[in-house]
């Protein structure tokens, strides 16, 4: 199975491929020339990795359905410091700059896995597994132990299901985007970690977050 973007669309906006891949689909076509979500989720699905990933157990051709191994998971991440943030694209004044994360957490729903379609396929999002911390000051700032924890949630694919950091800018109107960093559930370790942020073109930066994973897995 392989999804395409609408062909009448008039912008370069893309789906979620995350819940495409959910569904068995093999390859999601996307737009490259916007980074936005369904971008930086398909970055942490094939970070690392030769061009391919192997689907996980159940999603096979070979696989019963009822094969496919579902986990509850608690996440907490703590918020500890940033270093060489880079600025959001125009800005070139560090002073000015007051970074705040905002955490995404995607994950099948519940009505994912009990409906056929949605009304949104692969653009909807859930407001309670997004959460975001308070600003700092500076490129490198301290963030003092913010935590950020999302409810238990059940039934998800570790291998389809994704964290997602934007690191954006608390000015006055619209905040904009400053960095980001998605990354796998599965290669989301427990720990102290570094995170390391790509700039607004997709480029890796010298930028960081160091973070503290709390990650209970069952």
């Amino acid at each position: 199975m392989r999804i395409y973007p609408y062909g009448l669309r008039v912008n370069s906006s893309n789906l979620d491929p995350s819940f495409f891949w959910r569904r068995g689909a093999q390859v999601v076509a996307l737009n490259w020339q916007n980074l936005d979500k369904g971008m930086m989720l398909n970055s942490a699905m094939f970070a690392d990795e030769q061009g391919w990933v192997l689907k996980p157990q159940g999603y096979l051709s070979s696989d019963a359905p009822s094969t496919i191994v579902r986990r509850q998971l608690d996440l907490s991440i703590e918020f500890l410091a940033g270093q060489n943030i880079p600025l959001p694209p125009g800005h070139t004044n560090e002073k000015h700059f007051h970074p705040y994360v905002v955490c995404d957490l995607h994950v099948e729903t519940p009505e994912d896995t009990t409906s056929p379609h949605t009304e949104d396929e692969g653009e909807s999002e859930t407001e309670n597994h997004k959460q975001m911390i308070k600003s700092a000051s500076g490129a490198s700032p301290d963030f003092e132990g913010q935590m950020v924890q999302f409810p238990t949630l059940s039934g998800l694919v570790e291998e389809l299901s994704f964290v997602r950091f934007k690191i954006k800018d608390d000015e006055f109107g619209r905040d904009s985007t400053a960095a980001w960093a998605c990354i796998r559930l599965d290669r989301l370790q427990e720990g102290y970690r570094l995170v390391h942020l790509y700039d607004c073109s997709g480029a890796k930066t010298d930028g960081v977050l160091l973070v503290r994973i709390i990650k209970r897995i069952v």
